[in-house]
């Protein structure tokens, strides 16, 4: 995967939980810029930092690298993880409704 497909994807689900790359980087005990680098694809973090990252954003590596295709749209993935968050009986209600627009 390319630095810049992991950090579109980091992104992404940063900014579905409300987090400034400030918050994040604090949270992870890094600075601002370097995840700034991440996101933009200047700079790619080791599977330890990439874990601590989705960690601190209520995800994991799992989840982060099952979204698909490389293509995934970050609309998707904010959905997604937004989605997580929601009680189990709305999700249910949710998916039905998908269902019946299908």
């Amino acid at each position: 995967m390319k630095n810049i497909e992991i950090g579109s994807k980091l992104k992404a689900i940063r900014k579905s939980n409300n987090y400034t790359a400030m918050e994040l980087a604090e949270k992870v005990n890094v600075s601002q810029a370097y995840i700034s680098k991440i996101e933009n694809g200047k700079a790619s973090p080791n599977l330890e930092m990439l874990s601590n990252l989705l960690e601190a954003l209520d995800s994991d590596i799992y989840t982060f690298f099952s979204y698909g295709d490389l293509d995934t749209p970050d609309e998707f993935i904010r959905f997604y993880e937004s989605f997580k968050s929601v009680k189990p009986e709305i999700r249910r209600k949710v998916i039905e409704l998908l269902e019946l627009i299908n």
